[in-house]
């Protein structure tokens, strides 16, 4: 999965080390400089054509652009802090980040809760249940229990 947050900062950076203005950078790629904001504020991604220019403009590759083969690094007391929230949780349930979950389950939603609780249940992740199951609400033990008695 794609962070947008972090393809934003990489072509906010790499625009500003060739000294370009999101203007000029939006006259390059024939789109407008509002378009080029979106995109370094990790509103929105380019289209394939915008990201094959600029990694030509930039001159590194699109792997590079997009943050392939960046690892995910985050802040336990903010995990969303600079990140795309759906890209974290992503992360956490296809095992690509680490965490403590039972120190970070505060800062979920009730559905990234679920959606991380479904990947303990699939044993696609593992946690201290023990240290879990006290921060769940009633209905999400309920379902934990289901899920270890399959």
């Amino acid at each position: 999965m794609i962070d947008f947050v972090k393809v934003g900062k990489k072509i906010s950076t790499s625009r500003k080390k060739l000294n370009l203005t999101q203007d000029d950078l939006a006259c390059m790629l024939f789109v407008t400089r509002q378009l080029v904001s979106k995109w370094e504020n990790g509103i929105g991604i380019p289209s394939t054509d915008d990201l094959i220019k600029m990694s030509r403009i930039f001159k590194i590759s699109i792997d590079d652009l997009l943050c392939l083969d960046e690892d995910v690094d985050v802040d336990e007391e903010n995990i969303f802090r600079g990140q795309n929230r759906l890209f974290i949780i992503e992360s956490i349930i296809n095992n690509k980040l680490k965490v403590n979950i039972p120190n970070i389950f505060y800062q979920l939603s009730p559905l990234e809760r679920m959606m991380v609780l479904k990947a303990i249940s699939e044993k696609r992740i593992t946690t201290n249940l023990l240290e879990l199951y006290p921060k769940l609400t009633p209905t999400e033990q309920k379902y934990l229990r289901k899920g270890e008695q399959k």
